[in-house]
């Protein structure tokens, strides 16, 4: 199976100032249905962002549900999780930071084709 690219668009409405423009967005996936099952990380990559809204292109493998253990029965949930020190001060995912709106919504994420918006925020 070829692998595809799963297009993720920040936003938010937060005033974003971004010191640090380097960003790792991780995808996992996990068995539906079972809840206490730990997520497999599919793949990560790094990115430049200088500005939000902005879309990232990550490639997914194409065998990324045969990665994931144990194996899926009844479907898949993906979802993505981000590590950025946005603010610059060395430490990643802390105040100041932009980070994933989980308030607003999960970052899950379909391997549709379709550009997944996941909400950002500075956390306060």
């Amino acid at each position: 199976m070829k692998s595809q690219n799963l297009k993720i668009e920040f936003t938010g409405t937060d005033a974003f100032t971004i010191k640090n423009a380097k960003l790792k967005v991780s995808l996992y996936g996990v068995s539906e249905g079972l809840q206490d099952a730990p997520a497999t990380l599919i793949t990560e990559s790094e990115f430049e962002v200088k500005t939000i809204p902005y879309t990232i292109e990550l490639p997914v493998p194409g065998d990324a549900e045969s990665k994931i253990n144990p194996k899926p029965t009844n479907g898949v949930k993906y979802y993505i999780a981000t590590e950025w020190d946005s603010d610059g001060n060395g430490k990643a995912n802390e105040k100041g930071d932009i980070f994933i709106d989980h308030d607003k919504a999960f970052p899950n994420v379909k391997l549709n084709g379709e550009t997944q918006k996941i909400y950002v925020k500075v956390l306060k």
